[in-house]
């Protein structure tokens, strides 16, 4: 059996998970973080442009550039922008909110021509959902990722090299180039470094997910 369903990975979803199931005390209210998630993600659908199918052969093209960069600060910070190729072809949309309450809470949702994703920030763990299904808890101080049903490590990002290394169930699948910002040569902006060729769609989308968070985060 796979890590979750396959079948919640190839058919595009909702993009939306009720995160009260599993995180019933935060502040803001569940209420303002599904009504939040929703409109986050309505806002991108309207203004998105066609976004490049990102096929696993084309995944070491995606860079760290971004365009159409929006950012507007008040009782909450807004953060949104479409990270692009480097072919300067966009690729990911996303939107980032940031709770001033909080400074630790985050909400993120971001999409791909194939996927949909969202990001629940608290403190150093981040709860990842792929197409309306949860995968697990994304730990970025230790780069472990715990999945939902299995309640053990399913993926680890090792952050002790400069080229990060991702592992799957106890195989490399693939590693992240050394994050150079300011740089402005456009391979040495790339997201990764390398990726196998024959990763699985499940791998693909836990890959996808812990290198969009990681993108965001550190740009």
């Amino acid at each position: 059996m796979g890590i979750f369903a396959l079948s919640a990975l190839i058919v595009a979803g909702a993009g939306f998970y009720l995160f009260s199931q599993s995180f019933p005390n935060f502040k803001p209210g569940n209420n303002k973080i599904q009504q939040d998630l929703k409109s986050m993600r309505e806002e991108v659908l309207k203004n998105i442009p066609d976004l490049i199918p990102l096929r696993i052969e084309d995944i070491e093209q995606l860079s760290n550039r971004e365009m159409d960069k929006s950012l507007k600060k008040g009782f909450i910070v807004n953060r949104r922008g479409i990270f692009i190729s480097i072919f300067d072809e966009p690729a990911i949309a996303f939107y980032r909110r940031v709770y001033l309450s909080n400074a630790k809470d985050v909400l993120i949702y971001a999409k791909s021509a194939k996927h949909e994703f969202n990001f629940w920030i608290r403190g150093n763990e981040a709860q990842l959902v792929v197409d309306n299904q949860p995968l697990g808890l994304y730990n970025d101080v230790t780069g472990e990722l715990i999945g939902s049903r299995s309640q053990k490590r399913i993926a680890k990002l090792d952050k002790s090299q400069e080229k990060k290394v991702l592992v799957i169930q106890d195989r490399i699948v693939g590693t992240f180039a050394k994050y150079l910002p300011g740089v402005k040569d456009t391979l040495s902006q790339r997201v990764f470094e390398f990726v196998k060729n024959d990763v699985t769609p499940e791998e693909e989308a836990i890959l996808l997910a812990i290198g969009i968070y990681e993108m965001i985060e550190r740009s």
